[in-house]
């Protein structure tokens, strides 16, 4: 049974086909210790992913809060990103080494997405 897809709707990243060509294929962008990677992929969704560094943050608690801010600040500027960005598979990082302010991860999101379309 395919899975409806409603329009302007951020899915889970989980498949490990979208993660394999997410690596392969996609490019890179960082900005303010936020890193983003992306794939326009032949899909017509938005699949999103976060991922914080287990090196950095040992304590699932810690990787679960910056990964809650992440999705967060993330769907603050859902519209911006929705409009500007084709649909594909798409991975967000923190790449700091302290827990962030959300206004720091605020930044840092909208200047990888201004980054992106830049170069697109």
């Amino acid at each position: 049974m395919k899975r409806l897809i409603k329009k302007n709707s951020l899915l889970s990243l989980k498949s490990k086909e979208n993660f394999k060509s997410l690596f392969e294929k996609g490019s890179f962008y960082k900005e303010n210790n936020v890193g983003f990677r992306c794939w326009k992929g032949k899909n017509l969704a938005f699949y999103v992913g976060y991922t914080v560094s287990k090196k950095q943050f040992s304590k699932a608690v810690d990787r679960n809060l910056i990964k809650r801010r992440l999705k967060s600040e993330l769907h603050r500027v859902r519209g911006c990103f929705m409009s500007a960005c084709p649909p594909g598979v798409y991975l967000f990082y923190y790449l700091g080494n302290q827990i962030p302010l959300s206004s720091n991860l605020s930044n840092g999101i909208k200047g990888v997405i201004k980054k992106f379309i830049e170069e697109t």
